[in-house]
């Protein structure tokens, strides 16, 4: 059975850090929840980000879960 995912939501949060080589970054938000992308995440590329820089992410939730689907850093 396929369950409706609920809406979408935006988060600000802080990237801690960008591991290229592995293709992932670690960003944590202002309610010290952790989160990561990927190189396969939609959004700018993990060479835009850097350590400390703050960043937009929109969050897809589930049911049991919530995942980055996109994410861009502010200006």
């Amino acid at each position: 059975m396929i369950h409706p995912s609920q809406p979408s939501m935006h988060v600000t949060a802080t990237v801690d850090e960008v591991l290229p080589q592995l293709g992932l970054a670690y960003l944590s938000d202002d309610a010290r929840r952790s989160w990561a992308v990927t190189k396969s995440t939609q959004g700018s590329g993990l060479a835009a980000l850097q350590p400390g820089q703050r960043v937009d992410l929109t969050i897809e939730r589930h049911a049991d879960f919530s995942v980055v689907s996109d994410y861009a850093p502010l200006d």
